[in-house]
């Protein structure tokens, strides 16, 4: 065994030590976070445990832990870890997710885990009939795990006339899904113009607020620079009449950018200085007229 492979399988021990003494981050307990599928086939049952590969990738950075890929390329090396991970877990010293784990940290950097590498002839008659009885494991992306978790949370149920589906309760959590990832999780699909989707909170058949293009509706609104945005207010002052936005002053021939719907109209601005008439803003050869209390942007 060469010093580098020596080396690496003491630093997998001892995390595998540390881990099941101390927990995660030097706390009594370790919480996986972890999704557990469980099916039956011809009377035989079968598990997955599901991970987020995020998760796994933060553990092994905060524990320094690194099996390179200049090692696990060769298959004998890739059998020392494996066979240790495989007796640890056999002998009761790791439990399953740090068995899952410690696969993870051999296996992350290749396409694919090499089934040859579990074959009697590789690793050994006892080893392997034990692996058949073990549940397998999954890597997932970070948002296809979350959507995972948040579809398990749907409330559904069947009636005599349809099908039951409430969105799950979230009072303190907001939550966006592009129309592909809801589909894919939810089976619901919107139109082809719709980008984002928001689930509206225990609302029936998955009822979502929709948002077009590529506008996140919980980013800020960014405010371009030398403009004052707000409701255009009417003040009367000794001279008249005057509209304000943010106590900024608006002068007839203005510049002013109008909101509609999720964008901005930009035009000039122009009144009747009478206390009556809406306000006109002229966009090329096309006017709109707002009311005072608009949203509008001025230059400051």
């Amino acid at each position: 065994m060469s010093v580098h492979i020596k080396d690496a399988v003491t630093q997998l021990e001892k995390m595998f030590i540390g881990l099941s003494e101390r927990g995660f981050g030097g706390k009594s307990r370790a919480t996986w976070p972890v999704i557990i599928n469980r099916s039956i086939h011809r009377q035989s049952v079968s598990y997955e445990y599901q991970y987020s590969k995020s998760f796994f990738t933060n553990l092994q950075l905060q524990h320094r832990i690194l099996i390179s890929y200049e090692l696990i390329k060769s298959k004998s090396n890739r059998l020392t870890f494996v066979k240790l991970i495989i007796d640890k877990h056999m002998s009761g010293e790791i439990d399953i997710f740090m068995y899952h784990f410690g696969m993870f940290l051999v296996y992350r950097d290749l396409c694919h885990r090499e089934k040859e590498d579990f074959a009697e002839t590789s690793i050994g008659k006892k080893r392997a009939q034990f692996v058949q009885t073990l549940p397998i494991s999954r890597f997932m992306s970070t948002d296809d795990f979350i959507s995972a978790i948040w579809s398990q949370q749907i409330e559904y149920r069947e009636t005599d006339t349809e099908e039951y589906q409430r969105n799950p309760f979230m009072e303190n959590v907001r939550i966006l899904f592009t129309n592909e990832q809801f589909s894919a999780w939810t089976g619901r699909q919107y139109s082809e113009d719709v980008t984002w989707v928001e689930p509206i909170s225990y609302k029936l058949n998955l009822e979502c607020r929709k948002w077009s293009e590529e506008k996140d509706p919980m980013a800020p609104n960014k405010i371009p620079e030398g403009w004052v945005q707000g409701a255009i207010i009417l003040h009367e002052e000794s001279s008249g009449l005057r509209h304000y936005v943010n106590g900024v002053p608006v002068h007839a021939g203005s510049a002013l950018q109008v909101k509609f719907g999720n964008g901005w109209i930009s035009g000039r601005y122009e009144w009747s200085f009478d206390g009556k008439s809406k306000i006109q803003v002229h966009c090329n050869d096309d006017v709109i007229y707002i009311s005072e209390g608009h949203q509008v942007r001025v230059r400051g």
